[in-house]
């Protein structure tokens, strides 16, 4: 909830003229709300998103300052890669097709904005950003370990 907030706060500047949201996207070749999301997820502006990303041209941002993080929500996500992959990030299952460290099936991995960003669920860093954000959204019961209560 918090890094939503924080989100909010960070991208309110950006939202607060849609047009150059609907510019930036467009420039992009990307939906606005999957712009604002993936922005948020990881707390920078939509701008410096894009940029960031190498999808436009400029000087890219300087890093913004790591948000706060939840010690309990980080624990859960040691948890369920230990249980999914033992913490591998180039983990395949080779029947479902689930990959990375948090095992995502691709249809799940589509839902996330990293997913939707056209990140990689073999990319360590953007998996755990989008299990943050599927914990966030009250998803976690999606992982089997925590169906099961192991996590």
């Amino acid at each position: 909830m918090a890094l939503l907030l924080a989100g909010a706060l960070m991208l309110s500047s950006t939202l607060m003229d849609p047009a150059g949201l609907d510019t930036l996207a467009e420039e992009a070749g990307v939906s606005v709300p999957d712009l604002v999301a993936a922005a948020a997820t990881v707390g920078v502006t939509p701008h410096d998103y894009l940029v960031g990303e190498g999808l436009l041209a400029g000087e890219p941002p300087a890093p913004p300052p790591a948000p706060a993080l939840n010690a309990s929500v980080e624990r859960l996500l040691d948890c369920i890669a230990h249980y999914e992959s033992h913490a591998t990030p180039s983990a395949r299952n080779p029947v479902s097709g689930a990959a990375g460290e948090f095992q995502f099936l691709l249809s799940t991995w589509a839902t996330t904005p990293q997913g939707r960003a056209g990140m990689s669920p073999y990319d360590p860093v953007a998996a755990r950003a989008a299990a943050r954000w599927m914990i966030g959204q009250g998803r976690s019961r999606e992982w089997v370990p925590v169906a099961r209560g192991l996590c």
